[in-house]
């Protein structure tokens, strides 16, 4: 698995197009609230973030049906980073900015590759399981 993470409108999506050019692969859009893995081949969810607020399971349900449905697939996850600047008045938001870290860590800590995009910069933070 790989992670892709940054700000929103850092340049996350072009990343990861570049990176798959001449590659087959399936895009999941998460911001509509919906999130259906297929049953093979390489695929993109993007906008995960979107489709955590608008579930009706809870944080740890959400996270494990994540986790086991990524389990033996060639995943990218584009993740925008919303645990930085400043932190919402909405208990909600706060709610949802919490569970994205904790989804965040455990993504980062089974992905094999980890790229920060920062204002189209790429910056490689763990490869192949190794932290750099």
């Amino acid at each position: 698995m790989r992670v892709v993470i940054g700000g929103a409108h850092n340049g996350k999506r072009e990343y990861v197009k570049r990176l798959l050019e001449n590659v087959q692969y399936q895009w999941i859009d998460c911001s509509a609230g919906d999130l259906k893995f297929p049953p093979d081949g390489k695929v993109v969810i993007d906008r995960i973030e979107q489709w955590l607020a608008q579930t009706d399971l809870s944080e740890a349900e959400a996270v494990e049906f994540i986790m086991k449905s990524i389990e033996g697939k060639d995943v990218i996850f584009i993740l925008t980073d919303i645990g930085r600047g400043i932190v919402p008045m909405d208990a909600e938001q706060r709610m949802l900015r919490d569970a994205c870290g904790r989804l965040y860590q455990r993504l980062i800590a089974q992905a094999d590759d980890v790229t920060r995009i920062w204002y189209g910069l790429a910056q490689t933070l763990k490869k192949r399981g190794e932290m750099i």
